[in-house]
């Protein structure tokens, strides 16, 4: 094979490795958008489902979309608000913790969770959690 037939076989080669690598980071990114999609779409749905007053649904919808997207703090918050209103407290109070552990600058996340503590009688924690979530709200 001449010099000239091998250069350009590795150009060739490099080429549609790079092309590989393009098509594979296009993938990756739709698979995000639409994994980004799902969890707000169940977030969605969890909420309509709790203002109807439809709570184990809620509750499903709500773990799908913390299934979807781990990390999402305010869907952790969300799920941990159901499982209080549906008794499930040991579940409620971990999830709640997990959205100002994963966000801690949410305030929100902290009021929901004073809000859990205060309904527990669990006084002395829920003015830590709402004094949290006030410093945070200015």
């Amino acid at each position: 094979m001449t010099r000239w037939a091998v250069v350009l076989m590795l150009s060739l080669c490099l080429a549609l490795g790079a092309g590989a690598q393009v098509w594979a980071s296009s993938a990756t990114e739709k698979e995000k958008a639409f994994t980004e999609k799902a969890a707000r779409d169940y977030l969605q749905s969890g909420l309509i489902l709790a203002g109807e007053g439809r709570d184990a649904e809620a509750e499903q919808s709500f773990r799908r979309a913390v299934s979807t997207k781990p990390d999402w703090a305010e869907a952790h918050s969300l799920l941990g608000s159901i499982l209080q209103r549906n008794g499930k407290y040991a579940e409620a109070q971990a999830e709640l913790l997990k959205a100002v552990q994963l966000k801690p600058d949410y305030a929100e996340g902290w009021n929901y969770l004073g809000e859990f503590y205060k309904d527990r009688a669990k006084e002395k924690e829920a003015e830590a959690a709402f004094q949290k979530a006030r410093q945070l709200a200015h």
